[in-house]
């Protein structure tokens, strides 16, 4: 029963270190990625259908939202400086999204 027992966590431990790189990090495996990416997709979705449904927002149409690993990262156009910061603190507000880069330019 040991031996099993002994067995079972080697081939645990071979297991965790085999997608473990030299310098620490782990692997993605394609599915992985694929989820990852599937993911982003679907939160960035998420961030633009709540950015349009602010009606406060008169160029809420022109905002794009990209994701990657949870970073979202805001273009397109503004009115005013609030505008801009209103999207950005919704997008902040949106389920998944760590951190948010505002690149929205304001329109004169």
């Amino acid at each position: 029963m040991k031996t099993l027992h002994i067995a079972l966590i080697s081939l645990v431990a071979a297991t965790a270190l085999g997608a473990c790189t030299s310098n620490g990090t782990y692997v993605a495996s394609p599915h992985e990625r694929h989820r990852a990416a599937a993911m982003d997709l679907d939160t960035a979705a998420r961030v633009k259908a709540r950015i349009r449904a602010d009606e406060r927002q008169v160029l809420r149409d022109t905002v794009h939202v990209n994701v990657v690993n949870g970073q979202a990262e805001l273009l397109g156009e503004a009115r005013s400086a609030e505008e801009r910061q209103m999207a950005e603190t919704v997008a902040l507000q949106t389920h998944g999204i760590k951190g948010v880069k505002n690149l929205m330019t304001l329109r004169r």
